[in-house]
């Protein structure tokens, strides 16, 4: 692997944070030795206002919208997503997906405490035995899903098995979001989520915009998108 890359910023003002209990949670974090303590891995900002705000321009107020993400850790970017689902004023719920048993336990608490667990749900066990069933009940033909993010495990075989129990569920102008998407392997390695965007785009096709400067350890966050509604 190559040497840690980390874009994770503690130098900001937490008032941009789009709830409460993130900014009590980043209060007086300078390192990532204290965010591992207090948040664990998750992408930090500028990550999170990019996912905040990407979402408030996306969702669309006039229907029920589900979000289904994938490795929920202690669910601090899943307090950013309901949020945002809640201040777009959409209904629909975030349904989340964690495979620790700790980590579930350590969200749940968190997004109670972030006032946002009427509109998110933690589903227990591994990403690819409860997407099939999940997504039969929230994303039927007729109502498919319009965001995805997809940050469980990071190796490829996982990545593209994510991504291709998802994809017949999503609208055509749906967004899918990856973290950690910087080429971290070398030659011989997993090739990780950098290695599964690329066979994304041969497979599949789409449009993807690859964020570099952002997150931490793996950095890089990725926005693909089948096909743009114009």
């Amino acid at each position: 692997m190559k040497p840690p890359r980390y874009h994770r910023m503690f130098d900001y003002d937490r008032n941009l944070l789009p709830n409460a209990h993130l900014r009590r949670l980043e209060e007086g974090v300078t390192s990532i030795g204290q965010a591992r303590e207090k948040s664990r891995w998750t992408i930090g900002y500028p990550g999170w206002g990019m996912i905040y705000h990407l979402l408030l321009c996306h969702l669309n107020r006039e229907r029920e919208e589900h979000i289904l993400e994938t490795g929920a850790n202690e669910g601090c970017t899943t307090i950013v997503i309901a949020q945002a689902l809640l201040d777009s004023g959409c209904k629909g719920m975030l349904h989340s997906i964690e495979l620790d048993e700790q980590f579930a336990e350590k969200a749940e608490a968190n997004l109670k405490a972030a006032n946002v667990s009427d509109r998110a749900r933690i589903y227990r066990g591994h990403s690819h035995k409860v997407m099939p069933g999940l997504l039969d009940e929230i994303a039927p033909a007729n109502r498919p899903l319009r965001v995805a993010f997809l940050d469980a495990s990071h190796l490829y075989e996982d990545v593209m098995g994510e991504f291709e129990l998802v994809l017949p569920h999503l609208s055509d102008d749906a967004i899918v979001l990856f973290d950690n998407t910087y080429c971290i392997a070398e030659e011989g390695e997993d090739q990780r989520v950098n290695g599964a965007l690329k066979t994304i785009i041969s497979r599949h096709g789409g449009n993807l915009i690859n964020l570099e400067f952002v997150s931490w350890y793996t950095p890089g966050l990725a926005i693909w998108q089948r096909k743009p509604k114009l």
